[in-house]
């Protein structure tokens, strides 16, 4: 199954999105728009990167990606 287009949504429900199609049987996802426009866009591929290759929680993602977007911030004001 494919899915693609729509708007950007809030982090959560993006990772939740990802971990729902894992979950009932997707090998991968591919996204645009909830990467790039995120806050923290290396936050939010290493948060689906794990959720994909490691099948962690979408709460256990969401804290690799707040994490990456406290490093984000920390380099910035370093």
């Amino acid at each position: 199954m494919k899915s693609a287009g729509g708007k950007k949504t809030p982090e959560m429900e993006a990772l939740e999105l990802a971990h729902n199609a894992v979950t009932h049987g997707a090998v991968g996802v591919d996204m645009g728009r909830n990467i790039f426009q995120s806050d923290s866009p290396v936050g939010m591929i290493k948060a689906v990167r794990a959720i994909v290759h490691e099948h962690v929680s979408v709460k256990e993602a969401c804290k690799i990606y707040e994490s990456s977007k406290g490093e984000k911030k920390r380099r910035a004001a370093g």
